[in-house]
């Protein structure tokens, strides 16, 4: 017929036929949106992070309300997008970075090494796992409020009172804290007294009292009741220790080559101002 040689003829039926081919895409894409798949990879994963927040691993309860929890948040990110919602969102940009960064941290886990692998990453970072050496210690405080200028003065004939068997008790000024402390670390005097006090006192000979040291609350004159060398750790005694802190710095070192792998996949261009 001569309506089907028609070029215009052929233009519309091509439109049409573009049309409905358009129309099932639509529908078919449509259909998939709206289909939510729980893996059980997925499953597994929301398993860990729940575990990681709680301490413990989820029970049948809790995994149905773990997976209810998943099928709302995919539910409500579907949505949100035919709404446009995300563009250009710091917030939702940031959970996918974070997400994706679970991920790969994930991927980065090595497998458990042997014994003697262990032992020798052991005796490589030794210094990581031994005891930290502990003082106990007596101090006499002066108050800066109650003695202002003379509050070295003061120190200094404390303690030639003490050296002459002065009872320590009877001396110096009330203080907030304890005045004797027993196999404490320098971290944790540090923490109490400030570091330049934990610097100098870890410095002392033992039973004598000190010059005037000074402290984030003042001066104070220091006895060194004992000290408690740095032990060094044995490895069969610390084992589980030990494979944490070497599963932690292999994950952190296969992270970070992930990462620098999946950057360089990308052409970074930064413009000049």
């Amino acid at each position: 017929m001569k309506i089907f040689r028609d070029p215009i003829t052929h233009f519309v039926l091509i439109g049409l036929l573009l049309l409905g081919l358009n129309h099932f895409w639509n529908v078919w894409q449509g259909e998939q949106g709206r289909t939510i798949r729980v893996s059980a990879a997925e499953i597994d994963r929301l398993g860990k992070i729940w575990a990681g927040t709680a301490g413990r691993l989820p029970t049948g309860e809790d995994q149905q309300q773990i997976i209810d929890q998943y099928v709302q948040e995919e539910m409500l990110v579907r949505e949100a997008e035919r709404l446009g919602l995300s563009d250009g969102d710091t917030i939702i940009r940031r959970r996918l970075a974070q997400k994706m960064d679970f991920l790969v941290s994930d991927d980065a886990t090595a497998n458990d090494p042997t014994d003697a692998e262990l032992e020798r990453w052991f005796e490589d970072h030794r210094e990581r796992f031994a005891a930290p050496e502990m003082r106990s210690f007596t101090h006499v405080y002066f108050s800066p409020e109650k003695h202002g200028s003379r509050i070295e003065a003061a120190a200094e004939t404390a303690r030639t009172r003490l050296q002459s068997g002065a009872e320590w008790k009877s001396l110096g000024d009330p203080f907030i804290q304890k005045r004797s402390y027993a196999a404490v670390p320098e971290r944790e005097v540090a923490r109490l007294f400030g570091p330049k006090f934990a610097t100098d006192i870890f410095k002392l000979g033992a039973d004598q009292w000190s010059e005037p040291v000074g402290s984030a609350f003042g001066l104070h004159l220091v006895r060194i009741e004992a000290i408690d060398s740095a032990a060094q750790a044995q490895f069969a005694s610390i084992r589980n220790e030990v494979l944490v802190a070497w599963q932690d710095e292999q994950r952190s070192n296969g992270k970070r080559a992930a990462l620098k792998k999946l950057i360089g996949s990308y052409e970074v261009i930064i413009e000049k101002k």
